[in-house]
């Protein structure tokens, strides 16, 4: 099993030093595609893919799609990058937790962690992966009930500090305000949020890679495109002007969300609406996706912004966006090819003179292959040469102590014998975090602290990527097959 380590203490972890050499590009140093839209579901990548890229007159458009920390599914979220290839669209994550009733749970850094490892295993299509980290946090019902900017400016910077350790192709951009929200209660003004988060982490705005819009024409999703404001459909130029204080950096800028509603307005209306902002507002230097909320949703109260009507038909909305759809050319990612290991013409020539090499009798290729498997068992048993005993319970463990070994684990094997174990001497004693990540065979992992069970978790090998925690600080991990009985408070000898 391998190990993810959380060392000791995730303060101590970010205030190591870090030396980054960015693979991401300027993506809007190559021609770009800046027609995008947001969807509510990959299913909806195929519908998508005509609007943003004009039924296949452009290339590259965007597409933003949020995944809640529930739905990380590895098989779903490959096939979706996949078809992104196919289909030439470029994904735009959001991450997000998962809903607590009417509001969103508040994010922890083990959802980072958990999000950067699998976001890291995808195959996305581009160069530059993409990921927005959260979503309108200057509001308490999208940030677990409060507003707090210093908390979010630290999971911001925590969050830049462990996508990038694992891959320096993820794109960060910070979440998007609501420019609209009023300041006091559960919501903060925009910019007064942004002020805070400085205060608190200033290099935060030099860390990040772009910036994330959301430029409504408001108040009322209604207001024309031809208002100026920071609450309007040109907002993002209001953002930096303010974060233009803050860095120095020219932050090429993301409209993961813009729209307005067919609750007071008509199709048409909205129609020209778009035709006004794509030409005269979202065609900025420093736009490089403008993603309309939204492409479809069949239910209030997000129906009053589909680009698609009830029947799933286009309105004049999406027929007037499509149009400004063009041919991108991002850089792509590339992939090693596994090469087949076919012997050159060289390699499979036998001289005349040389004579074939004997071969076994099938009695010889039978006693040789017990005499294999002998050995094997034997060196397998001879690794579990340690006596452990657990309450009432006594194994024959393999003691692991070793960084590589640790990462491993029992990912090594294929099954676990009823009185085998493994036992990880993890040298500091602090909150521990372990995943199932290549398990083949579901486990209990015994907490220890020192000599006396502290806490018992099961791990499930279908789970590979959940976190599984210590409740207490343990120095010593036991793994052993599920079901095993063991208890907080057994003494270990």
């Amino acid at each position: 099993m391998k190990m993810l380590i959380f060392f000791l203490c995730l303060a101590c972890y970010f205030l190591l030093a870090t030396s980054y050499s960015f693979a991401i590009y300027d993506p809007l140093s190559v021609p770009n595609n800046r027609v995008g839209v947001h969807i509510l579901s990959p299913d909806e990548l195929s519908d998508a893919a005509k609007l943003v890229n004009n039924d296949g007159r452009g290339s590259w458009g965007y597409v933003t799609v949020p995944i809640q920390a529930t739905d990380r599914n590895r098989q779903k979220w490959t096939l979706f990058m996949t078809r992104a290839a196919e289909l030439k669209v470029i994904p735009i994550i959001r991450v997000a937790t998962t809903g607590d009733g009417p509001r969103w749970l508040k994010p922890q850094d083990t959802d980072l962690i958990d999000f950067a490892n699998f976001l890291n295993d995808l195959p996305w299509p581009t160069e530059n992966h993409y990921v927005v980290i959260f979503n309108e946090v200057n509001r308490a019902d999208e940030y677990g009930g409060a507003v707090s900017p210093e908390n979010y400016a630290d999971i911001l910077n925590n969050s830049i500090d462990i996508f990038k350790r694992l891959s320096d192709k993820f794109f960060i951009l910070p979440s998007a305000m609501d420019n609209a929200a009023p300041d006091g209660g559960n919501f903060m003004r925009w910019d007064i949020y942004l002020s805070r988060m400085y205060a608190q982490r200033p290099e935060v705005f030099e860390k990040i890679d772009g910036w994330n819009s959301h430029s409504y024409g408001n108040p009322g999703f209604s207001s024309s495109p031809a208002l100026s404001g920071y609450n309007k459909s040109d907002s993002f130029k209001f953002d930096l002007a303010l974060i233009n204080r803050f860095t120095k950096k020219k932050l090429p800028v993301f409209i993961t969300e813009a729209g307005w509603s067919n609750a007071g307005l008509d199709d048409r209306t909205i129609a020209t609406f778009y035709n006004h902002a794509f030409y005269n507002l979202w065609n900025n230097d420093q736009v490089v996706a403008v993603t309309p909320f939204l492409l479809f949703a069949g239910a209030p109260p997000f129906n009053n912004f589909s680009l698609l009507n009830k029947n799933h038909q286009p309105t004049l909305a999406y027929q007037t966006i499509q149009t400004y759809a063009s041919t991108g050319e991002p850089r792509l990612e590339v992939y090693p090819t596994p090469t087949p290991n076919i012997p050159s013409p060289t390699s499979v020539e036998t001289p005349t003179d040389t004579p074939p090499p004997p071969v076994m009798s099938p009695s010889t290729q039978n006693l040789w292959q017990k005499i294999v498997n002998y050995i094997t068992k034997i060196i397998h048993l001879s690794r579990f040469s340690k006596t452990i005993t657990v309450g009432s319970k006594t194994y024959q463990a393999e003691i692991v102590s070793t960084q590589s070994d640790l990462e491993v684990g029992l990912a090594k094997y294929t099954k676990l014998e009823e009185n085998q174990a493994m036992y990880f001497d993890l040298k500091a004693k602090t909150i521990q975090t372990f995943w199932m990540k290549d398990m083949k065979f579901d486990i209990d992992i015994i907490w220890i602290d020192d000599n006396r069970v502290v806490g018992v978790s099961r791990g499930y090998f279908k789970d590979p990527y959940a976190l599984i925690q210590s409740p207490v600080p343990a120095n010593f991990v036991l793994e052993v097959g599920p079901n095993s009985g063991i208890k907080s408070g057994d003494e270990v000898k």
